[in-house]
């Protein structure tokens, strides 16, 4: 497991590639101080999340303002506006915008820079299915045109989405988030041999909320996922603890159409409305469940489920 006890040790050792940290807000001003130091000689672009100013400006005047800086020109706006599914919205001014198309929009801004180095608080925030989408297919272009992201303050899930790698702050390490790039046949194998001539039986998930215990069922589970040295359960848009472990939720849910598709997450197949790729190396399983939850596929585990379920 690679871990760094400072922000300069992560971003000295992880300096090729992306870096998206599940950390606090005072942590992300750690990291962004050290990007400014360590990359100030290079093309920055940089998007907080409680950015406010220019609230006056339309969408299309405050895009355009950041283009004449960056020496792009009207086509740049408009080509921004479409990509981002900010059109209808480009005459609308900033103090109007809700916050996931605020969003779109500091990103549409950062886009214009086409920056070396990028540096984003929370990109995914709030974001639905297709916007999201939009993000993250300009960050895989980015990369390919060699651009390195640096993002903060996205819970874990989020942060597996992204192109590079991911990390979480705990006591002062950043510790990395192990991805398994195995083909699942071992996985498989196993609980093959778990449940080959095994009887129907009775299946109900514990979980934890202040006051009880709940008995969840199967068909109701949108997704577990594992942070933080936890294991949660989404049902409803809504998370709670299990004292079970990966493997024996793997084991238990296997059999009603779950498929372990990240080392630390499991999906109800049913759920699964769309699986993308935004790279090379990057898959992405969108949900039909109450939040359009993006799930990452690991790029181990995607030929597995395309034979798995015939996709």
């Amino acid at each position: 497991m690679r871990e760094y006890d400072s922000v300069e040790s992560l971003l000295a050792a992880e300096e090729s590639r992306g870096i998206h940290i599940e950390c606090s807000t005072a942590v992300s001003e750690q990291v962004r101080e050290v990007v400014r130091q360590r990359y100030g000689q290079r093309r920055c672009a940089f998007m907080l999340c409680d950015e406010l100013g220019f609230e006056r400006e339309s969408v299309r005047s405050y895009l355009m303002m950041f283009a004449r800086i960056a020496g792009r020109g009207r086509a740049a706006v408009e080509k921004a506006i479409a990509h981002f599914g900010l059109v209808e919205h480009a005459k609308r001014k900033l103090q109007d915008c809700p916050k996931a198309e605020r969003t779109l929009v500091d990103i549409a801004r950062v886009s214009l820079a086409e920056p070396e180095v990028c540096f984003c608080e929370r990109p995914l925030f709030d974001l639905g299915a297709q916007a999201r989408r939009a993000v993250l297919t300009w960050m895989a272009e980015r990369v390919e045109h060699g651009t390195i992201f640096i993002t903060t303050a996205e819970p874990l899930r989020e942060a597996l989405l992204m192109p590079g790698s991911a990390f979480w702050y705990e006591d002062g390490r950043f510790i990395a988030a192990e991805v398994s790039e195995g083909d699942g046949s071992e996985d498989a194998a196993k609980v093959g041999d778990v449940f080959l001539g095994d009887e129907v039986r009775v299946c109900k998930i514990p979980a934890k909320t202040e006051s009880a215990t709940l008995l969840l069922d199967p068909k109701d589970i949108d997704f577990v996922e594992s942070m933080n040295k936890a294991n949660y359960v989404s049902v409803r848009g809504n998370l709670y603890q299990t004292t079970l472990t990966m493997d024996d939720l793997e084991n238990e849910l296997v059999r009603f159409g779950f498929f372990r598709c990240h080392r630390s997450y499991i999906v109800n197949v049913q759920k699964v409305s769309k699986v993308e790729r935004y790279t090379r190396n990057s898959f992405n399983l969108t949900l039909n469940d109450a939040c359009e939850s993006s799930i990452p596929l690991a790029k181990g585990r995607a030929d597995e489920l395309r034979v798995k379920f015939g996709w």
